[in-house]
Order: C-alpha cells, then structure tokens, then sequence
C-alpha cells in the first residue's frame, strides 16, 4: 500500500533547472535511497520533500494527506544530516531531548524516549559528554537518535556517513538498517556511493541530471542497467558498442551492450552456466587483486575487456597468457539510448 506519493514534482534556482516531472511512490516501512553522482538533484529533491525547499510544481502526499505546502515541523519526519547540526554547548543527552523539549513533552516522557534512543545508537556512557568530547562516528548517532526520538512517521538521511572514515560508515550503515528494520520506519536515504545504496537498499532510485533514470531492487538496477550511464554509474560493466553487439551477441545492432566482469569466463564455463556458443580469442594484459576477486584485463581483435574470477585456490594466469572468453547468455544487457523515456 501506498505510503509516500510524489507527483510531478519540479524545482529550479532561478534560470537554474534542478528537476522537473519527478514522480514515484514508497510503500510503509521501505529503504528508498536516492543515488546519483554530485549536482544530480538528489539533496535537493530529499530538502523538497522534507519541507525545507519550496517546490515550483507537484504534490507530496503522506498517508494521502497533501503536505506539499505544509511546514517541517508538521510533516512528522526526522532528519539526519552530513553535518550532524547538533548543538555544541549542549551534552549528548540534552541534544537527543531538543525536540521533545519543543514539542512539551513531560520530563517523565522525555527521559524515558530519551533513555530508550541512547540505548537504541547505543551511546550509554557517553551521554552526558559535551558533543565536542564525542569522535564524529558518536556525533552522527547522537544525531540519529535526536532524529529518532519524536517518533517520525519518516526519516530522511541527507549523506549522513561520507565524512566518517570507513570502519566507522560500515558499523553506522548496520546499524541505521537494523534500527529502521526494527522500527519499521519508512526512510529515505541519500547517498552518492553505491555501495552504501546497495547493501541499505529496498530499493534503489537512481538519479542523473535531474531525473529518476531507473528504479527498483539492487538486483534489478545492478544486473539489468537501463542504459550506458546507469551501467556505468553501478558497477564495473563491459560497454560493448553498437557493431559489435550484433557481431558478438546477435543483437539488432541499434543498441549497446553491457556485460558484468563477473559474467565473463577464460578458458571454461562452470558447471551449469549458459553461454555463448562462440567464444573469443584474447591475450592478458593486466591483472589486479581486488580482494577475493582477481581482475584481469583481456584483449582481444575487438576490444578490450575486464573479467572478475573468484580469488580462490585453482586456475591462475600470468600477464601475456593467450585465452578464451566465454559470455553468459543471460548475462548480456541491452541498453537504450541515455535519454529515451
């Protein structure tokens, strides 16, 4: 059932044009997390929704109710920023209560969601600590909780983690999704790294100069990218042009392909993959760790391409070893133009 309904909605700064014609709708308790590179719009749709940007055209319901004009403390949403906005001179625990303070709310009631939001970013212990006694993983959960604790019907997260150190984004990230899984809590989440969207996601929108280009699970944006740019946004893909398409794959020859490194096999195709019947000659002439993947770069008469094969005990090939590719069938990805609807 629909929960968050957008309709039309557009915005501009001045002569400059941000998005026009947005329109999608969340169900109760989804991840959403709006991805896109820097200048795609995507803060600026998440500030509209929240109510701290006017739009120029369109509506926002919640629960059908249209908020599209409302103020921000009445739409019942929490936010979280990248800059956390907390309060310097004010303790942890006094930062977290701010909000219920405002609304006069009880003490009774204040220390109780008070104590349950600490417990919750699990900050017990350092409460009471001014916010400039607190590392930057501790100010971003004191923010989380204050964002918490007035029981949004939504939450929004404006890239809360970019400027935290990696270790520190990993446990955040867990503990943002544990939270709102528990909670139930419908949220969307804003982030330029793919990575982030991909292990928070419900699902996925994915911005590009002002538009939504593709929607949907981490599966269905990952493995069937629309076009060239969400290709090329998602992952490591194959670009393979128009010709070559149709010599390679059999396709009509109008559109590009997009093939996934891991999707590529040398020299043999594991046990029940499906690919295709003709094969193609190549020579290495790179390869690089990732981790538990192995890249190599294979070049054949054609083009170059790079192919991912699981970094575990068996087959190992050396720079100038001449190979052959095989392509899963199902793997090979078609793409429209970039600005076909």
């Amino acid at each position: 059932m629909t929960y968050v309904e957008v309709n039309n909605l557009a915005k501009s700064f001045g002569e400059t044009h941000v998005f026009a014609d947005i329109s999608f709708s969340i169900a109760k308790g989804e991840f959403i997390t709006l991805l896109g590179p820097s200048g795609c719009g995507k803060s600026t749709l998440l500030r509209c929704l929240a109510g701290l940007n006017s739009v120029d055209d369109g509506c926002i319901r919640v629960e059908g109710q249209d908020i599209t004009d409302m103020p921000p403390q009445q739409r019942g949403i929490g936010m979280v920023f990248q800059s956390y906005a907390l309060f310097p001179n004010m303790t942890a625990k006094e930062n977290i209560a701010f909000g219920l303070k405002i609304k006069g709310e009880s003490k009774e009631s204040i220390e109780s969601k008070v104590s349950e939001a600490i417990a919750m970013v699990e900050l017990q212990g350092r409460e009471d600590h001014l916010i400039d006694e607190l590392s930057g993983g501790q100010r971003q959960r004191v923010a989380l909780a204050r964002a918490l604790v007035t029981r949004p019907r939504i939450l929004f997260l404006d890239e809360p983690l970019s400027a935290l150190d990696a270790k520190i984004r990993k446990r955040l990230r867990y503990m943002i999704r544990q939270i709102q899984k528990e909670l139930g809590l419908t949220t969307i989440f804003v982030t330029h790294d793919q990575e982030e969207a991909m292990v928070m996601s419900d699902r996925i929108f994915l911005m590009n100069k002002g538009k939504i280009v593709q929607s949907g699970s981490l599966a269905e944006v990952y493995t069937r990218p629309a076009d060239e740019f969400v290709a090329g946004f998602m992952g490591n893909y194959n670009i393979v042009d128009e010709s070559l398409s149709q010599q390679l794959f059999g396709l009509d020859g109008q559109h590009k392909s997009a093939v996934r490194p891991e999707a590529i096999f040398i020299n043999e195709v594991p046990a029940g993959a499906a690919c295709l019947a003709q094969s193609v000659a190549g020579k290495i002439t790179f390869k690089q760790l990732l981790g538990n993947v192995m890249r190599y770069s294979v070049l054949t008469p054609q083009k170059e391409f790079n192919v991912d094969v699981l970094n575990a005990q068996g087959q190992q090939y050396a720079e100038g070893d001449e190979v052959q590719l095989y392509f899963a069938q199902s793997e090979i990805n078609e793409l429209r133009a970039e600005n076909a609807s």
